[in-house]
Protein backbone atom coordinates (compact mmCIF):
# COMPACT_ATOMS: atom_id res chain seq x y z
CA UNK A 1 0.00 0.00 0.00
CA UNK A 2 1.43 3.22 -0.89
CA UNK A 3 1.87 6.01 1.53
CA UNK A 4 0.70 9.09 2.04
CA UNK A 5 2.42 12.77 1.26
CA UNK A 6 0.81 16.23 2.22
CA UNK A 7 2.17 18.87 0.18
CA UNK A 8 2.19 22.03 2.13
CA UNK A 9 2.85 25.06 -1.06
CA UNK A 10 5.36 28.48 -0.23
CA UNK A 11 4.00 31.77 -0.60
CA UNK A 12 4.61 32.59 -3.88
CA UNK A 13 2.23 36.23 -5.38
CA UNK A 14 2.01 34.00 -8.89
CA UNK A 15 0.00 31.71 -7.19
CA UNK A 16 -2.15 34.90 -5.26
CA UNK A 17 -5.95 33.72 -6.30
CA UNK A 18 -5.81 37.16 -8.07
CA UNK A 19 -2.74 36.45 -10.01
CA UNK A 20 -3.64 32.50 -11.54
CA UNK A 21 -6.52 30.84 -12.84
CA UNK A 22 -4.55 27.80 -11.44
CA UNK A 23 -6.64 25.68 -9.26
CA UNK A 24 -3.32 23.64 -8.12
CA UNK A 25 -0.87 25.69 -5.94
CA UNK A 26 1.35 22.84 -7.11
CA UNK A 27 0.25 23.10 -11.18
CA UNK A 28 3.79 24.19 -12.19
CA UNK A 29 5.70 21.70 -10.80
CA UNK A 30 4.77 18.74 -13.17
CA UNK A 31 8.04 16.18 -12.80
CA UNK A 32 8.37 16.96 -9.37
CA UNK A 33 4.61 15.68 -8.63
CA UNK A 34 5.00 12.76 -10.99
CA UNK A 35 8.03 12.03 -9.42
CA UNK A 36 6.13 11.71 -5.51
CA UNK A 37 3.19 10.00 -7.09
CA UNK A 38 5.30 7.06 -8.48
CA UNK A 39 5.39 5.95 -4.72
CA UNK A 40 3.24 7.87 -3.11
CA UNK A 41 -0.49 8.87 -2.66
CA UNK A 42 -0.35 13.12 -2.64
CA UNK A 43 -3.07 15.42 -0.60
CA UNK A 44 -2.39 18.51 -1.54
CA UNK A 45 -3.71 22.21 0.13
CA UNK A 46 -3.90 25.30 -1.38
CA UNK A 47 -3.47 27.69 1.14
CA UNK A 48 -6.14 30.56 1.62
CA UNK A 49 -5.38 33.27 -0.39
CA UNK A 50 -4.08 31.02 -3.24
CA UNK A 51 -5.28 29.37 -6.52
CA UNK A 52 -9.12 29.87 -5.86
CA UNK A 53 -8.75 29.17 -2.03
CA UNK A 54 -11.29 31.67 -0.46
CA UNK A 55 -9.68 33.99 1.99
CA UNK A 56 -10.78 34.28 5.36
CA UNK A 57 -12.79 37.29 7.03
CA UNK A 58 -9.84 37.88 9.40
CA UNK A 59 -7.36 41.17 9.46
CA UNK A 60 -4.82 38.66 8.97
CA UNK A 61 -3.48 35.29 9.98
CA UNK A 62 -0.41 33.80 11.54
CA UNK A 63 1.44 30.51 11.41
CA UNK A 64 -0.57 29.49 13.34
CA UNK A 65 -3.99 30.04 11.93
CA UNK A 66 -2.07 28.02 8.74
CA UNK A 67 -1.30 24.94 10.54
CA UNK A 68 -4.84 25.03 11.71
CA UNK A 69 -6.37 25.26 8.61
CA UNK A 70 -4.25 22.16 7.55
CA UNK A 71 -5.43 20.06 10.30
CA UNK A 72 -8.96 20.96 9.36
CA UNK A 73 -8.45 19.72 5.57
CA UNK A 74 -6.38 16.18 6.96
CA UNK A 75 -8.70 15.31 10.09
CA UNK A 76 -9.16 11.56 10.15
CA UNK A 77 -6.66 11.17 7.75
CA UNK A 78 -3.29 9.22 7.95
CA UNK A 79 0.14 11.16 6.68
CA UNK A 80 3.37 9.44 6.72
CA UNK A 81 5.26 12.35 5.26
CA UNK A 82 4.85 16.43 4.86
CA UNK A 83 6.61 18.26 2.29
CA UNK A 84 6.80 21.90 3.33
CA UNK A 85 8.19 23.85 0.61
CA UNK A 86 9.56 27.61 1.69
CA UNK A 87 6.72 28.70 4.05
CA UNK A 88 5.37 25.85 3.66
CA UNK A 89 8.16 24.18 5.90
CA UNK A 90 7.31 26.69 8.70
CA UNK A 91 3.84 25.65 8.45
CA UNK A 92 4.66 22.55 8.50
CA UNK A 93 6.66 22.53 11.04
CA UNK A 94 4.50 24.04 13.25
CA UNK A 95 1.50 21.54 12.45
CA UNK A 96 3.50 18.85 13.66
CA UNK A 97 4.54 20.29 17.27
CA UNK A 98 1.17 21.69 17.92
CA UNK A 99 -1.13 19.02 16.52
CA UNK A 100 1.43 15.95 17.61
CA UNK A 101 1.08 14.42 13.94
CA UNK A 102 3.36 11.21 13.77
CA UNK A 103 4.22 12.10 10.18
CA UNK A 104 7.97 13.11 9.09
CA UNK A 105 8.75 15.75 7.80
CA UNK A 106 10.58 16.41 4.64
CA UNK A 107 11.36 20.31 4.34
CA UNK A 108 12.82 21.63 0.55
CA UNK A 109 14.04 25.31 1.37
CA UNK A 110 12.08 25.45 4.72
CA UNK A 111 11.59 29.83 5.24
CA UNK A 112 12.15 28.93 9.31
CA UNK A 113 15.02 31.06 10.37
CA UNK A 114 14.00 34.96 10.66
CA UNK A 115 16.45 38.14 11.25
CA UNK A 116 14.13 40.02 14.10
CA UNK A 117 16.64 43.27 13.89
CA UNK A 118 14.87 44.85 10.99
CA UNK A 119 11.21 44.69 13.00
CA UNK A 120 13.18 45.83 16.14
CA UNK A 121 13.77 49.36 14.74
CA UNK A 122 10.37 50.12 15.29
CA UNK A 123 9.18 48.76 18.54
CA UNK A 124 9.29 51.48 20.42
CA UNK A 125 6.74 53.32 17.96
CA UNK A 126 3.71 54.96 19.97
CA UNK A 127 0.79 53.32 19.06
CA UNK A 128 -0.74 56.06 17.75
CA UNK A 129 1.81 56.22 15.15
CA UNK A 130 1.92 52.60 14.20
CA UNK A 131 -0.97 53.21 11.28
CA UNK A 132 0.79 55.98 9.61
CA UNK A 133 4.39 54.00 10.50
CA UNK A 134 2.77 50.49 8.48
CA UNK A 135 1.29 52.44 5.53
CA UNK A 136 5.00 53.98 4.97
CA UNK A 137 6.41 50.55 5.75
CA UNK A 138 3.82 48.92 2.69
CA UNK A 139 4.53 51.32 0.36
CA UNK A 140 8.50 51.20 0.74
CA UNK A 141 8.29 47.32 0.65
CA UNK A 142 5.94 47.56 -2.31
CA UNK A 143 7.27 49.85 -4.50
CA UNK A 144 11.09 50.64 -3.20
CA UNK A 145 11.96 47.30 -2.60
CA UNK A 146 9.54 45.90 -4.98
CA UNK A 147 8.81 43.20 -2.95
CA UNK A 148 6.33 41.31 -4.84
CA UNK A 149 4.38 39.53 -2.56
CA UNK A 150 3.65 42.86 -0.83
CA UNK A 151 2.86 44.20 -4.08
CA UNK A 152 0.45 42.26 -5.80
CA UNK A 153 -1.15 41.03 -2.42
CA UNK A 154 -5.03 41.83 -0.92
CA UNK A 155 -4.96 43.38 2.48
CA UNK A 156 -5.34 39.63 3.82
CA UNK A 157 -2.61 38.95 2.29
CA UNK A 158 -0.26 41.66 3.03
CA UNK A 159 -1.10 41.93 6.43
CA UNK A 160 -0.33 37.96 6.81
CA UNK A 161 2.83 38.38 5.17
CA UNK A 162 4.01 40.60 7.43
CA UNK A 163 3.42 38.33 10.59
CA UNK A 164 5.21 35.67 9.02
CA UNK A 165 8.15 37.15 7.75
CA UNK A 166 8.71 38.29 11.79
CA UNK A 167 8.22 34.70 12.80
CA UNK A 168 11.10 31.98 13.71
CA UNK A 169 10.65 28.62 14.08
CA UNK A 170 14.29 27.15 14.95
CA UNK A 171 13.36 26.31 18.74
CA UNK A 172 9.98 23.97 17.39
CA UNK A 173 12.73 22.05 15.38
CA UNK A 174 14.49 21.10 18.48
CA UNK A 175 10.86 19.34 19.41
CA UNK A 176 10.88 16.99 16.40
CA UNK A 177 12.55 13.60 17.07
CA UNK A 178 16.13 14.23 14.63
CA UNK A 179 15.14 11.19 12.85
CA UNK A 180 11.96 12.11 11.13
CA UNK A 181 13.05 15.45 10.17
CA UNK A 182 15.06 16.28 6.56
CA UNK A 183 15.65 19.78 6.02
CA UNK A 184 16.93 20.41 2.15
CA UNK A 185 18.74 23.26 0.85
CA UNK A 186 20.02 24.63 -2.73
CA UNK A 187 23.30 25.67 -1.89
CA UNK A 188 22.79 28.89 -3.97
CA UNK A 189 19.54 29.68 -1.64
CA UNK A 190 19.90 33.45 -1.23
CA UNK A 191 16.16 33.31 0.15
CA UNK A 192 16.14 31.62 3.07
CA UNK A 193 19.71 31.53 3.99
CA UNK A 194 20.79 27.89 4.51
CA UNK A 195 24.50 28.96 5.98
CA UNK A 196 22.58 30.89 8.74
CA UNK A 197 20.92 27.56 9.20
CA UNK A 198 23.82 25.02 9.21
CA UNK A 199 25.88 27.78 11.63
CA UNK A 200 22.73 28.35 14.05
CA UNK A 201 20.87 24.49 14.48
CA UNK A 202 22.41 22.89 17.45
CA UNK A 203 25.14 19.80 16.38
CA UNK A 204 22.49 17.08 17.04
CA UNK A 205 20.18 18.55 14.25
CA UNK A 206 22.85 19.14 11.26
CA UNK A 207 22.55 15.82 10.52
CA UNK A 208 19.46 16.38 9.36
CA UNK A 209 20.47 18.92 7.16
CA UNK A 210 21.21 18.25 3.42
CA UNK A 211 22.21 20.03 0.59
CA UNK A 212 21.91 19.86 -3.07
CA UNK A 213 24.47 21.81 -5.12
CA UNK A 214 23.97 24.88 -7.56
CA UNK A 215 20.52 24.77 -6.43
CA UNK A 216 18.38 27.81 -5.38
CA UNK A 217 15.46 28.20 -3.65
CA UNK A 218 13.04 28.71 -7.10
CA UNK A 219 14.69 25.93 -9.10
CA UNK A 220 15.38 23.44 -6.26
CA UNK A 221 11.90 22.15 -7.29
CA UNK A 222 11.91 22.54 -10.71
CA UNK A 223 15.21 21.67 -12.31
CA UNK A 224 16.61 18.99 -8.92
CA UNK A 225 13.70 16.32 -8.84
CA UNK A 226 16.26 13.53 -9.25
CA UNK A 227 18.41 14.75 -6.31
CA UNK A 228 15.44 14.96 -4.38
CA UNK A 229 14.27 11.72 -4.95
CA UNK A 230 17.41 10.38 -3.84
CA UNK A 231 17.16 12.21 -0.76
CA UNK A 232 13.57 11.46 -0.37
CA UNK A 233 14.37 7.45 -0.49
CA UNK A 234 17.52 7.81 1.87
CA UNK A 235 14.53 9.86 4.55
CA UNK A 236 11.98 6.96 3.76
CA UNK A 237 13.52 3.72 4.33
Amino acid sequence: MKKTILLIHGWDYNLYTKMTNSNDAWGEYNSFINMLEEKYNLIKVNLPGFCSSKEPDQKSWNISDFSKYINECVQNKKIDIIIGYSFGGAVAVDYKVTYKSSAKLFLIAPAIIRNMNNSKKFAKTPSLLMPIRNKIRDLYVSYIIKNNEMRYGTKFLKNTYQNIVRVDKTNDLYKINSNDLCILYGSKDTAVNPNKMISTINDDYKKCIKTIENANHDNIIINYVNDIKKELNKFDK
